[in-house]
Parts: C-alpha cells; structure tokens; sequence
C-alpha cells in the first residue's frame, strides 16, 4: 500500500456534491472538518499551506498573504464577504478559540494536524457520507477549486490562464491535466469558437 514517494492520487468533488458534504458536516456539528474543507476550498491552498493556518490569518481580513511551502511562491488570496462570514459563524460554533491556534491543530495543540490524518478522516467521510469520488484527499479541495472556477466559467479558455495562474502551475497542459480535463472537453472549447 503505501509505498515511499508514491503520489497520491485525488479527484474534484463535483461542486453540488462538495455542497453537500459541507451540509452533511454542519448537520453532524463536524464544525471543524467543515472549516477545513471550506478554508482548503476557497483558497485553492495545498494541504501542506491550509494546514499552517491560524484563526487571526483569516478571521476579520479581506485577504491573506502566504508563502507556499511547496513553491515557495508568494500568492495573495481574498476573501469575499461571504467567505467572511463563514469562517466568523465556524469560529463562533466551535467556541471562540484562541486566534493564535491553529486552525486545524493537532490533539497536543501546538503544531497543526499531519496530512496523513487528514486525509485518513477525509476517507472516513466518504464512506459515512457515500460520497460521489473515487481518490477523496486532502488535495481533492484545490481540484475542486479549479474545476468549480472551470465550469463556473462555461470552460473558457480565459479560465484556464487564470488558474495557471492561481495554482502556481508551470504551463496551460499541467493545469488542464490537474483539474481533469478530457481531450473533448478541450476539443468543445475550439469547437465553440465561431469567426
């Protein structure tokens, strides 16, 4: 099974089945798994950034400034009122914790979770929840991000350069790949063009 340098494979939650796991997680007063999911979706961070975050980096800020682990690139990423407001109810319904914790911090409290815990409770929720995924990772979320812009966009071309740009990838193909692109739906969007 787990074999050294293997990569883990993860696919996008369609967005109406992502809203549905949120629901399920907030039903089940799961406040914290649902911050993680929505804190994970809504910043296209990796696991190994959205698992650093602290309540102050994001509570009450209209954006956040990170240094990528993985790239080491700088990235600003905003949140919308909406988004703010999520995170503000989450924080109220998990008790008002320390802003100076972690967000996602591990059972001693001073460091923040390990990814292979995340990902081993994430696979706990797909079977509770019968979720519609095959590989349901950490990573799921920052593919799901990328799909949902994707599709929200009617699969512009123009979307495509935005999440290169978004997700740090090194060329146009990386990021059609990453988001699970089909070869017909990159032949739909050339066949959309009329002239």
């Amino acid at each position: 099974m787990g074999q050294k340098n293997q990569i883990t494979t993860s696919d996008h939650l369609p967005y109406d089945e992502f809203t549905r796991f949120l629901d399920c997680l907030h039903k089940d007063g799961d406040y914290r798994w649902e911050m993680y999911a929505r804190l994970s979706f809504c910043t296209a961070c990796r696991a190994s950034d959205t698992l650093r975050f602290r309540w102050k980096d994001i509570l009450g800020v209209s954006s956040v400034t990170i240094v990528e682990q993985k790239t080491k690139k700088t990235r600003q990423i905003p949140f919308n009122p909406s988004v703010q407001k999520n995170f503000h109810e989450l924080w109220e319904l998990l008790g008002r914790p320390d802003k100076k914790d972690y967000i996602m911090a591990s059972p001693q409290g001073d460091k923040p979770m390990t990814i292979q815990y995340v990902n081993m409770k994430l696979k706990e929720f797909k079977y509770k929840y019968k979720l519609r995924i095959d590989n349901f990772s950490t990573h799921t979320f920052r593919k799901t991000f990328g799909r949902y812009v994707y599709d929200k966009s009617e699969h512009s071309a123009e979307s495509l350069i935005l999440l290169n740009k978004i997700l740090n990838h090194s060329s146009i193909q990386v990021t059609k790949t990453y988001i699970g692109i089909t070869q017909e739906e990159v032949a739909g969007i050339f066949a959309s063009i009329s002239l």
